[in-house]
């Protein structure tokens, strides 16, 4: 049995090894953090690695002590000043990279996990988190867990309660992010989007707006599954309209974050697995249908989902494995959509992406989506791709993309 947690004991553990994993979504510990708050002085010389999504998860474990560190995968707004204090390691890696290296090739001192009360036969759910904890928690020298009666019990990867080191069970509240409210541009977007679903797609989608608005563009379709690395409150509409395929695994996703009513119905209607499963496909989903986000795309094809104004904001998270999964797929689609234009009217359809980084290089570009049509890259030469960006920007910046591609067209 588990040796008895308390807030104490809880650093006399974390002392014992500086590597420690903290996992991201509702797997995040809101008794944990209360914890490392009131015992930031005991933070020296540790270091706390986990996927920790930007808006989502903002604690910033490296502002714990001057000598903290936070290695993750996303350099969000939130970790910013620990950035710039030079306390935050950031890996430019995509999720499956980041499955192998935590499963094959790092070994933590101490696990953080938030799990639901043991079953009969002694295991401890994961529950609505299962994204990268089953790759770390077996090297780990220890696993320190919240047993939290609130964390539904659900079909997926769960821990055994005899390799838990110490534990506290104690009633907390869960991590929750309500669906955005709805936006009248992204709405737009969403109903060029379902143009391309067909009755009994995958859907894969990426958090925040888009998948809230897709999912509610969607609602007449039949059959539709989804496989994705997150579900959000926006599956309820799917549900409550007959949407979804009657099938017991018509939903399978690492991880739910949404509100309650969200996690009373996951233990019903989601198959939870981790990202080994649900992000490497290897062709065997038909019909996968990725359907992410973007902020900005050129007139290449190229895409950024990382920066703004020149300055990081996320990372490439999952968005490169999926687009490659819905290219394996047979009937699949890769969408990237975004509106024309920022809130401040620039258009996010520019002639050519600032040097650096990119997100999705122009040869995995597949099909681009604003709220003014569809630009279908597949088979297109340059000059076709520009026209079909072009003719998606909004009518008052295409004279001036058409002038930028003549410029630019003469110096590829």
């Amino acid at each position: 049995m588990p040796r008895i947690l308390d807030a104490d004991t809880f650093f006399d553990y974390l002392a014992q090894g500086p590597e420690i994993f903290a996992p991201g979504c509702a797997g995040h510990s809101l008794l944990f953090e209360q914890w490392l708050r009131a015992g930031a002085e005991r933070c020296a010389g540790l270091r706390f690695t986990g996927v920790h999504i930007p808006t989502v998860n903002t604690f910033d474990f490296a502002g714990l002590h001057p000598q903290a560190r936070q290695r993750s995968i996303f350099l969000s707004g939130d970790l910013r000043s620990s950035w710039l204090e030079g306390r935050v390691d950031y890996l430019p890696m995509t999720y499956t990279a980041t499955w192998r290296w935590l499963r094959e090739s790092v070994a933590f001192d101490t696990v953080l996990v938030q799990v639901a009360p043991p079953d009969e036969d002694g295991n401890c759910s994961l529950g609505i988190a299962c994204d990268f904890t089953p790759a770390a928690w077996p090297r780990a020298t220890r696993v320190l867990a919240h047993i939290n009666p609130r964390m539904p019990r659900t079909r997926g990867p769960s821990i055994p309660l005899s390799r838990i080191t110490a534990a506290i069970e104690q009633d907390a509240p869960l991590l929750e992010i309500p669906d955005p409210p709805g936006d009248a541009a992204m709405d737009s977007v969403a109903e060029q989007v379902a143009t391309l679903v067909e009755d009994g797609a995958t859907l894969q989608l990426g958090l925040g707006r888009l998948q809230s608005a897709v999912l509610r563009a969607v609602r007449e379709r039949r059959n539709l599954r989804i496989h994705s690395g997150m579900v959000s409150d926006g599956l309820l509409g799917l549900l409550e309209s007959g949407a979804l395929s009657p099938a017991p695994d018509a939903v399978v996703a690492g991880v739910a974050l949404g509100t309650q009513a969200l996690y009373d119905i996951a233990p019903r209607n989601i198959m939870f697995r981790e990202v080994g499963h649900t992000h490497d496909h290897g062709g065997g989903i038909p019909r996968l249908t990725a359907i992410n986000s973007a902020l900005s795309v050129d007139l290449l094809g190229q895409v950024n989902g990382e920066f703004l104004s020149g300055r990081q904001l996320s990372g490439v998270g999952g968005l490169p494995d999926f687009l490659q999964g819905a290219r394996q797929s047979t009937g699949g689609r890769g969408i990237i959509a975004l509106p024309a234009s920022t809130p401040k009217g620039e258009s996010r359809i520019v002639p050519m992406l600032p040097a650096g980084p990119v997100s999705l290089a122009r040869v995995d570009a597949d099909c681009i989506v604003s709220e003014h049509g569809v630009a279908d890259l597949r088979h297109l030469d340059v000059h076709a791709r520009a026209r079909a960006l072009i003719a998606i920007a909004a009518p008052e910046h295409r004279d001036a993309l058409q002038r930028s591609w003549q410029e630019l067209s003469l110096r590829l």
